[in-house]
C-alpha cells in the first residue's frame, strides 16, 4: 500500500518500489485529519503488486482483449502545453496499469460476463457503498478458496462488519457533577421522542435525577409533547429561547445527574438555522451533542446532512426508526467515513422500550441479512 498526497508521488513511489511491471490493484482519494471533514488534508492510496511469473495454460474459451479508455488526445495536448509532465506521466502509468489489470482479469475469467462474488452482492443489496465493500471484502475470496467453508467466510465477513462499530459511547453518567446531552438533527427524525425514551430509561430504570430543557421553540406541538412525558415520569422541564436561558438552566440543574437538551429540527440547507443552533450549544462546553439522523434516509442525503450539521461538532450518530428500514447499510458508510462514535438505536415508537446502545454484533447480522 502506497500513501502520498499527490498521484504522482504514489505512483513514484510505485514504481521506485515495485518497478515498472507493477499492477495497480487499487486507487483510494481520501481526507486525513480534521474533525468532520474540515481542515482536513487530501491524501492519495493505492494498492499495487508485482505479479509472479506462471506458465499461462492454453484456454479453450476464447479471450478478447480489453478496450480500456485511453487519456483524449486534448488533455494530453493541454498537459503538454502547460508542461504538466509529471501530471502526464502518472496518468499515462495508470492507464496502462489499468489495461494491465482488466487483461489479467479477462485471462482469469472461465467465461465471458464473470458475475460478482455473492458477498458482494450481499453487501451492495443492503446499501453498503460499493468502495466500502470492495474495501471489507479484501482478502476474502482466498480464504473462502482455501477452507472451503462459506459459513466462516461469513463470520469472517460479519467479524470486519463489527470492528467498523468500534466505538460505541452511551451517554455515561459521571458519580460526581452533572451530564449534558444535547440532541440536534433534521426535521421528522424523531428527536423529541428519542430523548423521552433516554429520560424515562436513566429516571426510572436507573434511578437517576434527570432534568429535561427544550430549546425547539419552533413547533408548539414538541413542547407539548415532552411537557407531557415530564409529567409523567415526574422530571422538571425548562422552556429555553436564547443560549444565555439555556445557560441559566443549566445552572439550576447542576444538582441534577443528566441533563437532556432537545433542539428544533433544523433544515441542512438552511445556514442561519444551523448557526444560531452552533451558537447555542457552545453555551457550555460540557454538552456532548448527538446527531440523530433516520436509517431510512438515503446515503447520498445522509451525507449532505452529516456536512451541513458538521458546524455543530457533533461527537456522536444515534439513529432511529431502525425497525422501519429495510437496509442499513448507511450506517457503515457513514462511520467509515466519519470518525465519531455511535450511541444508541431506536427501533420503535414506545416509550421507554424502543432504545437501545448500539449493538455491534446486532448491527452486522443486520447488514448481512438476505
Amino acid at each position: 500500500m502506497f500513501t502520498a498526497m499527490t498521484m504522482q508521488e504514489a505512483m513514484a513511489q510505485v514504481k521506485s518500489q515495485l518497478g515498472r511491471d507493477a499492477v495497480i490493484l487499487h486507487t483510494r482519494r481520501f481526507r486525513k485529519g480534521g474533525v468532520l471533514g474540515f481542515f482536513s488534508q487530501e491524501m492519495f492510496e493505492v494498492m499495487a503488486a508485482v505479479e509472479p511469473a506462471a506458465v499461462k495454460q492454453p484456454s479453450v474459451v476464447e479471450k478478447r482483449r480489453p478496450e480500456v479508455a485511453q487519456p483524449s488526445p486534448t488533455l494530453v495536448k493541454q498537459l503538454l502545453e502547460s508542461g504538466d509532465e509529471p501530471r502526464l506521466t502518472a496518468l499515462q502509468l495508470e492507464m496502462a496499469n489499468m489495461k494491465k489489470l482488466l487483461e489479467q482479469v479477462v485471462q482469469k475469467m472461465p467465461t465471458m460476463g464473470k458475475k460478482k462474488s455473492p458477498l458482494l452482492e450481499l453487501l451492495l443489496a443492503n446499501d453498503v457503498d460499493p468502495l466500502i465493500a470492495d474495501n471489507i471484502l479484501q482478502g476474502l475470496a482466498e480464504e473462502a478458496t482455501a477452507e472451503k467453508d462459506q459459513q466462516l467466510v461469513r463470520q469472517l465477513l460479519k467479524e470486519r462488519i463489527k470492528n467498523h462499530f468500534h466505538r460505541i459511547e452511551g451517554i455515561m453518567v459521571p458519580k460526581d457533577g452533572v451530564k449534558v446531552a444535547a440532541f440536534i438533527g433534521p426535521t421528522g427524525v424523531g428527536k423529541t421522542t428519542t430523548i423521552a425514551k433516554l429520560a424515562a430509561s436513566f429516571a426510572v430504570k436507573e434511578g437517576c435525577k434527570v432534568a429535561l430543557i427544550t430549546a425547539d421553540t419552533y413547533r408548539i406541538s414538541a413542547v407539548e409533547q415532552l411537557k407531557t412525558y415530564a409529567d409523567i415520569m415526574g422530571v422538571p422541564i425548562d422552556i429555553v429561547y436564547t443560549a444565555e436561558e439555556l445557560k441559566s438552566a443549566l445552572y439550576r440543574h447542576r444538582d441534577k445527574d443528566l441533563v437532556l437538551i432537545d433542539t428544533a429540527g433544523r433544515s441542512p440547507k438552511n445556514q442561519y438555522q444551523l448557526s444560531e443552533l452552533q451558537a447555542l450549544l457552545q453555551c457550555d462546553a460540557r454538552i456532548e451533542t448527538h446527531l440523530v439522523l433516520s436509517s431510512t434516509t438515503k446515503y447520498k442525503d445522509a451525507l449532505d446532512v452529516v456536512d451541513r450539521f458538521s458546524i455543530c461538532s457533533p461527537q456522536k450518530f444515534l439513529f432511529t426508526k431502525i425497525d422501519e428500514a429495510s437496509n442499513i447499510g448507511l450506517i457503515l458508510n457513514l462511520l467509515y467515513h466519519f470518525p465519531v462514535g455511535l450511541s444508541y438505536i431506536t427501533t420503535g415508537q414506545n416509550v421507554p422500550d424502543d432504545i437501545e446502545l448500539a449493538n455491534p454484533a446486532k448491527l452486522a447480522n443486520l447488514i448481512l441479512r438476505d
